[in-house]
């Protein structure tokens, strides 16, 4: 069978799982006992196998397979596995990451996992006798959750197990039926499979906790009606059992070797009788990234050509064209919102890598930290969220290695042995806020400034005054680093300069504020999306500029206010402040002095901390206009960041407003 048409499936499935491993690895070492984390790796490593199998790939299905028996132990033992033992795991996900990089690029495996499996071998051993307890008529089954318990309402509550043939060729349609056959005897309380994930299941073992109305010898023989079950064993729970602390009970009790743990959330439990469950279908569908980049395409050319039929409208005495007109735009403006929304993917998707990252670093490092993970939920692009992983690592790997203090340090400066390093996402407006925060031990500005002046950024003079917020700006500058020494973590002075370059090419910046002795906050503000964007048009000497509506602060009329000349520069002399005055047509349009139009018009615009004012002929008004990207020579030269094309087909240039910032130009005496 030709498979070769299922590989960008295989691919995409193939790193999600990974990826939802590696995440759920780490959990389980932080918390053993997390029986839905147990199981959900179990399945997940049993999709891999299965996927790798049927694809030709025969040493990742290799892998996976002897993965899954040390996945099997943590569904038989307490205590979960030794640090080693996940250490090897991870190791395992590695090869199987580089292995799928390979057949993306090559169509070939390229893994040697025989080493990998040997070591994996050697962490599966039998269970000692403390590690399960035996009772008449064999190993006890699993204990229900107390929400089980409850939910039986003092009817009689039952286990049954059911094991189906090894050569069973639906084990997802059995299952169902399974489950069917016990809801028709009961209510069953909790299942594994559960009623909504039946259709991937590919096991040959069902479990469930039932409140039974028939008797045991009529459950059993409606479950083994079912073709393809060879065994059922049922499990009465006592009144001892049944009125002892659940608590307890998980305490003593390790699950059976032969049976699967059982899984369901407590939220699920009421009401979640089989035989009634209705079938979920599939609520998504995979799309080809390319296929959303051309809808988002046209999508911009609807808005272009919107805009022009508006401008038209205003101009032709039609009855009801106004009235159409509005129907348009309101219909339009709908589908575009929709449009954005389909581009929008969590920020968990970066999110994600970060647990494996932090707890592989801080072993390295040998200091404790907590991670925590806030706004997972929150959405970007698409694009957005594909740039923004490399920053996001170049920032949490500053934290751990520079921010956070090993554990001696940190009690004796009196704080907790562990460390806190927070990843924080939320929306602002038309922006998203990401934040990565520790409480380390903060920025020294003497230490920074010193590296400064050794460095050659800085006069000894300027060092003596600088503050916490200009040694932050200084971890900016191109090659800066603190470090005594470099490593394979930090210290090579690209990181910084690195992040600022990269969020700002996607229209955004980041910031970094800090608190000596209390710890550092790193601030990544970026718009929504990178597509469509809201820009206040402007005029400079006769030819169309656009705002970035989110920096513009406010707009003046220049003969309102004084200009002054402070140092060979202009100054807008405001009434709450003075602001540098950038000429426009220097800065945006290439010529050395204003041409037949003077600026009437004072842009007033935000880049970072700062403002300042962008002197312009006149303002046209406030549009949505469809970004594209411009050659690298033409956004290099003058202070913008992009085009887009108007509804009377002039193409308008993007203000790069952090661009302006260093751009110099004052306007002219």
């Amino acid at each position: 069978m030709d498979v070769s048409e299922y590989m960008p499936m295989f691919l995409a499935e193939a790193r999600e799982h990974l990826q939802e491993l590696n995440l759920a690895v780490v959990r389980i070492e932080e918390t053993p006992d997390d029986q839905e984390t147990v199981n959900e790796i179990f399945r997940i490593a049993h999709s891999m196998k299965g996927m790798s199998a049927t694809m030709g790939f025969a040493q990742m299905a290799a892998l996976t397979h002897q993965m899954e028996d040390v996945f099997e132990l943590l569904r038989q033992r307490g205590g979960g596995l030794g640090r080693d033992a996940i250490s090897i795991l991870l190791e395992c996900l590695d090869a199987l990451e580089a292995s799928v990089g390979q057949i993306d690029e090559t169509g070939s495996e390229n893994l040697e996992p025989g080493e990998l499996i040997e070591r994996l071998k050697g962490l599966v051993r039998e269970r000692t006798d403390e590690q399960v307890v035996h009772r008449k008529g064999g190993p006890l089954p699993p204990p229900p959750p107390r929400e089980i318990i409850e939910a039986a309402g003092g009817r009689r509550l039952v286990h049954a197990a059911v094991a189906l043939d090894e050569a069973c060729a639906m084990p997802s349609v059995r299952a169902y039926m399974i489950l069917n056959a016990l809801g028709e005897n009961g209510s069953v309380l909790m299942s594994a499979p559960t009623i909504e994930k039946v259709d991937a299941f590919d096991g040959r073992a069902v479990e469930a906790w039932m409140a039974a109305e028939s008797a045991d010898e009529a459950i059993e023989n409606a479950v083994r009606n079912v073709v393809d079950v060879v065994d059922v064993t049922l499990s009465e729970l006592s009144d001892e059992e049944l009125v002892a602390p659940v608590e307890e009970v998980a305490e003593t009790v390790a699950p059976s070797a032969a049976a699967p743990a059982v899984a369901a959330a407590p939220a699920a439990v009421a009401g979640s009788n089989a035989a009634t469950a209705k079938h979920k279908t599939t609520t998504s569908v995979r799309v080809d990234a390319s296929r959303l980049d051309q809808l988002m395409h046209f999508m911009g050319e609807l808005v272009v050509h919107r805009t022009h039929v508006e401008t038209l409208a205003l101009q032709a005495d039609v009855p009801g064209l106004s009235q159409a007109m509005a129907d348009l735009t309101r219909t339009s403006q709908a589908l575009q919102a929709m449009v954005m929304q389909v581009r929008m993917i969590p920020v968990d998707a970066v999110f994600l890598r970060f647990p494996r990252l932090v707890r592989d670093l801080s072993g390295k490092l040998d200091k404790q930290v907590e991670l925590k993970l806030v706004g997972q939920d929150t959405e970007l692009d698409r694009t957005v969220v594909d740039a923004l992983g490399d920053p996001l690592v170049h920032l949490v790997r500053n934290s751990l290695d520079h921010g956070l203090e090993p554990v001696a340090e940190r009690e004796a400066a009196g704080k907790s042995p562990v460390g806190t390093l927070e990843l924080a996402a939320a929306h602002a407006g038309g922006n998203v806020v990401i934040s990565v925060r520790d409480d380390g031990r903060g920025i020294n500005p003497e230490r920074v400034a010193a590296k400064a002046v050794e460095r050659g950024l800085i006069t000894a003079e300027q060092a003596a005054s600088i503050d916490a917020a200009r040694a932050a700006e200084l971890l900016f500058a191109p090659g800066f680093s603190t470090a005594e020494t470099t490593n394979d973590i930090s210290g090579r002075g690209v990181g910084m300069d690195a992040v600022r370059t990269i969020i700002r090419e996607l229209g955004g910046d980041v910031y970094m504020t800090s608190e000596l002795g209390k710890g550092t906050t790193a601030q990544i503000r970026l718009p929504l999306t990178l597509a469509i964007m809201a820009a206040l048009l402007v005029d400079v000497d006769g030819e169309p500029y656009a705002v970035p509506l989110e920096r513009v602060e406010r707009t003046v009329r220049l003969e309102d206010h004084a200009v002054r000349s402070v140092a060979g520069a202009k100054m807008l002399v405001m009434r709450d402040e003075v602001l540098p005055l950038i000429d426009g047509t220097q800065a945006l349009a290439h010529h050395a002095a204003y041409g037949d139009k003077e600026a009437e018009h004072a842009v007033i615009v935000r880049s970072g901390d700062r403002a300042m004012a962008l002197a312009v002929s006149a303002l046209v008004g406030q549009r949505e206009l469809v970004t594209r990207a411009l050659p690298a020579d033409v956004s290099n030269s003058a202070a913008v960041s992009g085009a887009a094309v108007l509804s009377n087909g002039d193409i308008a240039l993007i203000v790069d407003c952090d661009a302006l910032q260093g751009a110099g130009f004052a306007v002219a005496a």
